[in-house]
């Protein structure tokens, strides 16, 4: 199997996993800021971000992005010192 075939097989299974109340990736973007600020200040997570870790967990795209996110705002709390 290629490696275009591999990937291909991964987003049909990603996609085929999806539940019936889980949010998609736009919407989890939308929440992307709230869920790293809840993640960053310990904070308990209200239901929308719960759903958005449910998405995460499912989806390596989005958690790449969040990974890069947190990054972004450790780098910026190290500079406004």
């Amino acid at each position: 199997m290629s490696e275009r075939d591999t990937k291909l097989k991964s987003v049909i299974d990603m996609a085929l996993s999806v539940l019936p109340h889980e949010i998609g990736c736009d919407d989890c973007f939308d929440y992307f800021a709230a869920y790293a600020d809840h993640l960053t200040n310990g904070a308990a997570m209200p239901e929308p971000l719960r759903l958005v870790g449910e998405h995460l967990e499912r989806c390596a795209c989005c958690m790449e992005e969040l990974q890069l996110l947190l990054e972004a705002m450790k780098t910026q709390n190290k500079v406004s010192r």
